[in-house]
């Protein structure tokens, strides 16, 4: 990995017990980072800590447990995290949900679609609820992540008459439009925080190499096709962790913000619809409504 200096810097990764997200905490860790793995799990969660402490010599890396699916399970989370830590220069919110196992909406505790809930509105909130420590800390910089998958979908906007999955489900839908809610929420952020010292930018993850045992949960057909994605087109997790951790920490893309980024760390493009501003701004006043935020960054 790159060498990059992020010694008196805090940095949270979501999801971080296994696949990207464990692999940047790890190259955090190396890089001096104060690491906390924001985790659904505490055992994976502690397990991985471990992992990484003992692979990057840092121990100065911590174990956050969070649902990211629950408004409340966030809401301790910053609480406890704010209370344990006097800045924030880096928040990655790497966690999604893709269980191929979802048939049908699934409505969390506040009621709302899983793959939604999990995937925007909890980055949307945690983001949020974190901006004034980000902004006190400023310098500091915040990382969303969308799919290459999006591609299949040129001409999908946010369907406000779906966000529950009532019209239509399948799994496959929902997490790409919530991974489209996902850009336009970072190009939106990144336009409110100018000025700030905080910027917003999103990285486009191709097809990845899951961890062993990641997928032992489908059937075995989906097994079947999974492994032969994975040595067929998929990257190293390790080569993807790397455009994270440029974004996280390179000098040269400290002014960088409001872009859409691929793998090998350029500029792309997203599909024509995630450039609506009247969308984003109706998807942040809904975002805003749905997960009880009174108040959000508007400069």
């Amino acid at each position: 990995m790159a060498k990059y200096d992020l010694r008196g810097k805090v940095g949270i990764v979501t999801g971080a017990n296994a696949g990207i997200g464990k692999r940047v905490a790890l190259g955090m860790a190396q890089a001096g980072a104060t690491v906390v793995m924001a985790c659904r799990s505490a055992e994976r969660g502690e397990a991985a800590r471990q992992e990484v402490i003992a692979h990057s010599g840092n121990k100065d890396v911590h174990l956050l447990q969070v649902d990211l699916s629950s408004q409340a399970s966030i809401r301790a989370a910053v609480a406890e995290f704010e209370g344990r830590f006097a800045r924030l220069d880096v928040l990655i919110n790497n966690a999604a949900n893709f269980d191929q196992r979802l048939k049908a909406p699934v409505l969390t505790a506040e009621g709302i679609e899983t793959v939604f809930a999990t995937n925007h509105l909890g980055p949307f909130l945690l983001t949020n609820l974190l901006l004034p420590r980000l902004k006190a800390s400023a310098p500091a910089r915040v990382i969303n992540v969308a799919s290459k998958g999006l591609i299949t979908y040129p001409r999908l906007s946010i369907e406000f008459d779906n966000l529950n999955g009532q019209r239509k489900f399948s799994m496959q839908h929902a997490y790409y439009h919530s991974k489209l809610a996902q850009v336009m929420f970072t190009y939106d952020l990144a336009e409110r925080l100018a000025g700030s010292g905080v910027t917003a930018n999103i990285i486009r993850v191709p097809v990845v190499r899951l961890d062993e045992g990641r997928y032992d949960h489908v059937p075995g057909w989906m097994q079947a096709m999974y492994r032969l994605k994975m040595r067929l087109a998929a990257i190293a997790p390790e080569q993807m962790a790397e455009t994270y951790l440029y974004l996280a920490a390179a000098p040269e893309a400290a002014a960088l913000t409001g872009q859409y980024i691929d793998e090998n760390r350029q500029p792309v493009k997203s599909s024509g619809p995630s450039y609506d501003r009247a969308v984003w701004t109706r998807l942040w006043d809904v975002s805003a409504r749905l997960t009880g935020l009174e108040e959000t960054v508007t400069a």
